[in-house]
């Protein structure tokens, strides 16, 4: 899981991050009150203290104190079991979309609805309907919402989105005028859309040619074209929308981060710094600054700024707090504070999505005389590789059911067991079985440091043992892995564009094997031998009859340095806390940069400085080239010392 950085959309937040995009709508436009319900719009008999006890958890709710608004309005309805009041109804339902549960939401907007049809609350409604994935009904609670309210410029605005995503772009356009028409001004406010990223960026889209000179237009277009990983194309939108409107802290926030993940980092240090200047109150934008700054391996400013975050007691519980928690974390572990750093990790189980056993105690790492601790994976493959290093110290005091990837379970056989731990104390749970009854704790792989006590790295033995492959031939064969997951919002930074390997071609009498998967399979940078694809132990298997893995920051990695196999890490400037010269191993390096104390086989070719990243990998490439060449003629006189370390 890797750093956590936020994207404003009209007032919207995007959580990026390996786990994907969640959205959140702007708390105001989902719990404003009409303005002019004094004139008799939308009467009705309500419980003294109802509506101004949802008046102030709203106002608590757009400060960012979710649970302090909640706990207001759990008390308005204790203070009057008895009574039913729509105003509640309606916090409690805006509530329930801040925390990502529209399920919640739609029921508790549709009680509110049948005490009083407010055009507001219709609204609330259909917004939670639409990110429920129930458009055609958010279309027509929206529709109702316009006819009770026709000068609800929000109503509009909301209908215009629902419009959009059925393909109702006529209709949608006409909605979007009549929100201009009710809303001269600055539209942005109003235009809060959770559909999905291809439909939301076909909105606005749509929004820019209608609005062509409006900054908010098309910085939010860019935000849309960066969720579907646009970045070329968000880049422009972005640049367009600050020459528009340069004093917008959420433009330059927006372009930081794209010109992040294109690897443009000073020009991103740049850009977020202006939006600090502009917006000097915003955690969010705090945080997003203070990783470009750990990025550009400015790690005292950085900690200053996560610090500063986690000292307000309201953001330290909420979500800024908890990605601040969780980046510190990282920041700490790159610098060897193992205790506090594992300590801060933890934060992850606030912005990660429900896992398996939601309702099971969390494992403190005690031995347990009786039942099982539920082991999940929480993320990718080579976190959950990496970790599973720590199984064999966690079997020692309790028993475990091991929730896993199921392209794992054959390759999770391999696993030496000399003391008959493994076999005897932990079972892989089946795909789509239920949680055994026996399970009394959970805990997720990446906590076992932390709930273990383990301040270092346990000492090394390969622990993922696919049977050797058949000797293949004389030429040494090397494999190559160039990118990993396009999902991942900053993929560009550690993936390298294929063409850009072709000089390792030149290599005299090596034989390339690919071990990429994906789309990027598809384009080799030169004629590859292609493998076949298959689960994890699959890849294992030509991983064990390969002399040597060439790869980026991906799964591969981690399997081949779990297999004790020969692998040469290129790694991007600021790469991941794991990669860090904290866990560099001190025995000088036969080949590469340093070797890793996470993988002794593993040695890493590093990007020294941040450069352009039409120029950045230059250097590593060049030095792997160098280094194959040393690599190939050790090869061919005599048998290479780590051939088959």
């Amino acid at each position: 899981m890797g750093r956590q950085v936020r994207v404003g959309v009209l007032g919207h937040d995007v959580v990026l991050g390996q786990s994907g995009v969640a959205l959140r709508a702007p708390v105001w436009a989902m719990a404003r009150r009409d303005g002019n319900r004094g004139q008799g719009m939308d009467k009705r008999q309500a419980a003294p203290d109802g509506p101004d006890s949802a008046a102030r958890a709203m106002a608590l709710l757009e400060a960012g104190d979710r649970d302090g608004a909640l706990a207001l309005l759990h008390a308005a309805l204790s203070a009057r079991p008895a009574c039913r009041d729509a105003d509640v109804l309606h916090g409690m339902a805006c509530v329930a979309r801040a925390a990502g549960r529209p399920d919640l939401a739609i029921g508790l907007a549709g009680k509110a609805v049948a005490l009083l049809p407010a055009a507001h609350f219709h609204i609330t409604l259909g917004c939670a309907l639409r990110e429920q994935g129930h458009v055609e009904e958010a279309r027509a609670a929206l529709a109702v919402a316009v006819l009770r309210e026709p000068r609800d410029a929000r109503a509009h605005a909301a209908l215009a989105g629902a419009l959009g995503e059925l393909g109702r772009w006529a209709e949608a356009e006409a909605s979007l005028r009549a929100a201009r028409a009710l809303c001269p001004g600055d539209m942005a406010p109003l235009l809060a859309d959770r559909g999905q990223p291809a439909g939301a960026e076909a909105l606005y889209r749509q929004i820019v040619r209608l609005l062509p000179d409006d900054g908010a237009a098309w910085a939010n277009h860019g935000a849309a074209l960066f969720a579907l990983n646009r970045h070329e194309d968000a880049r422009v939108a972005l640049e367009h929308a600050a020459a528009l409107a340069p004093g917008v802290a959420e433009t330059q926030n927006n372009l930081g981060l794209v010109l992040m993940a294109l690897g443009h980092l000073p020009q991103a240090r740049t850009a977020l710094e202006r939006a600090r200047i502009l917006a000097p109150g915003d955690a969010r934008i705090a945080v997003n600054a203070a990783t470009i700054l750990d990025e550009l391996a400015e790690g005292d400013a950085a900690e200053a700024l996560y610090r500063a975050v986690l000292r307000d007691p309201i953001l330290a519980r909420e979500a800024e707090g908890a990605r601040a928690q969780f980046n510190l974390g990282t920041l700490l572990l790159a610098r060897g504070a193992y205790a506090e750093g594992w300590r801060h990790l933890e934060a992850r189980s606030r912005l990660l999505p429900p896992m398996r056993g939601q309702g099971v105690a969390e494992w403190d790492g005690a031995s347990l005389p009786r039942g099982r601790v539920l082991l999940y994976a929480e993320q990718g493959l080579g976190d959950a590789i990496q970790f599973l290093r720590y199984l064999p110290d966690c079997l020692r005091r309790a028993s475990v059911v091991l929730d896993v990837p199921h392209s794992l379970h054959r390759l999770l056989q391999t696993m030496p067991d000399p003391d008959g731990q493994i076999a005897t104390r932990c079972t892989v749970l089946p795909p789509g079985d239920p949680l055994p009854d026996d399970v009394v704790a959970r805990c997720g792989l990446i906590s076992l440091p932390h709930r273990l006590g383990m301040t270092d790295i346990p000492p090394f033995a390969p622990y993922l043992l696919p049977a050797p492959a058949p000797d293949l031939g004389e030429r040494p064969r090397v494999g190559l892995c160039w990118a990993g997951n396009p999902s991942f919002r900053f993929d560009r930074r550690r993936s390298i564009p294929a063409h850009r390997l072709a000089p390792l071609a030149d290599v005299p009498g090596l034989f390339f094997v690919s071990l990429q998967y994906g789309p990027a399979a598809a384009a080799p940078p030169f004629a590859l031998e292609r493998s076949a694809e298959g689960d994890m132990l699959d890849t294992a298997r030509i991983v064990a009859g390969l002399d040597l893995v060439i790869t980026v920051d991906t799964a591969i990695a981690h399997l081949a340095g779990a297999m004790g196999r020969p692998v040469w890490l290129l790694n991007r400037f600021g790469g991941d806390w794991r990669w860090s010269a904290t866990f560099d191993r001190a025995e000088p390096p036969r080949w590469g940069d340093r070797g890793s104390r996470w993988y002794p086989s593993l040695e890493q070719f590093r990007q020294h400085q941040p450069d352009d990243p039409d120029t950045a990998w230059a250097a590593p490439i060049e030095a792997v080239h160098a280094a194959l060449l040393r690599w190939r003629v050790g090869f061919a006189t005599g048998p290479l010392a780590d051939k088959s370390a």
